[in-house]
């Protein structure tokens, strides 16, 4: 296990330099985030989240007339627009105002509210809420992300449904076969030219190579080998708050330039990311 997770906190340096860093970046990308990940937005992935938040609704006992989600990490509303296709109201919650501003910028079939995160807590959200917390793609972004759970069963009524997605297998960091799908992959898929020609990828290799090895210009954190995002913990943190994970899995991204050959192949055989479905007790 990783130091940071065995302490149970996050020095407030680290914690709130890498805040800042998350916050500038993502107001500057707000407006062109989607452009930027095509891993996320294509129909392949798009497809299989409406199914993930289709599958976690099912599981909400509440009771609400109308079910109130919590978009936590909302980004650039990917959650938000498909919580409110599928019928609930949501609370669109991040760091970055770009991404807020963008977020109510925009139309929904149904309520959706904003709210600023302060980076270290759900203050301002008030205990037994929200009927849905969802988000994706985010827990690899807070740097004592174990500390949310405890705050996410607080905002849950009881029956309600926590939805975690996008984030990192275990097999993703097992090696030899994922190292002989993504080997098989770059041989087949089409190359991506345009990246030889974005002036911020040579000035990340650089930062990486003379200064920081782990950089990322979005702020990653968990997302090395010896150090990303562990399940286990992830659970037990849960049930201490009276979150139970219900269902699991693990999946293939599929990501932008992929051969949908070669990944319809594999798809069924490994996954690099995993969801995690958890239920508020009764």
């Amino acid at each position: 296990m990783h130091p940071l997770y065995h302490r149970g906190i996050i020095s407030f340096t680290m914690g709130k330099s890498q805040l800042e860093h998350n916050i500038a970046v993502h107001n500057k990308i707000a407006k062109k985030y989607e452009a930027l990940h095509g891993e996320i937005y294509n129909e392949v992935e798009q497809t299989r989240l409406r199914r993930g938040l289709e599958k976690a609704l099912a599981h909400v006992e509440t009771k609400s007339s109308t079910l109130v989600a919590l978009d936590f990490g909302c980004g650039a509303g990917n959650l938000t627009y498909h919580l409110t296709e599928l019928g609930c109201e949501v609370i669109a919650a991040d760091v970055s105002t770009g991404f807020l501003n963008l977020v109510a910028s925009r139309s929904y079939k149904k309520k959706v509210t904003t709210i600023q995160l302060n980076g270290t807590d759900l203050e301002g959200i008030a205990n037994a809420s929200v009927d849905v917390v969802a988000m994706y793609s985010v827990l690899h972004h807070v740097p004592d992300y174990l500390s949310l759970m405890k705050e996410f069963a607080r905002v849950l009524k009881p029956g309600g449904v926590l939805y975690i997605d996008h984030e990192a297998s275990s097999f993703m960091w097992k090696g030899n076969e994922y190292e002989h799908f993504q080997s098989e992959m770059k041989s087949k898929s089409a190359v991506d030219f345009k990246k030889y020609f974005v002036l911020t990828n040579y000035i990340d290799r650089g930062i990486r190579m003379f200064g920081n090895p782990k950089y990322q210009r979005e702020g990653d954190i968990h997302v090395f080998k010896d150090d990303h995002i562990e399940w286990g913990a992830v659970r037990d943190e849960l049930v201490k708050h009276t979150v139970i994970s219900i269902e699991e899995e693990d999946y293939l991204l599929y990501r932008r330039n992929y051969s949908k050959e070669v990944y319809d192949l594999w798809k069924n055989k490994m996954g690099d990311m995993h969801l995690l479905i958890g239920k508020k007790a009764l």
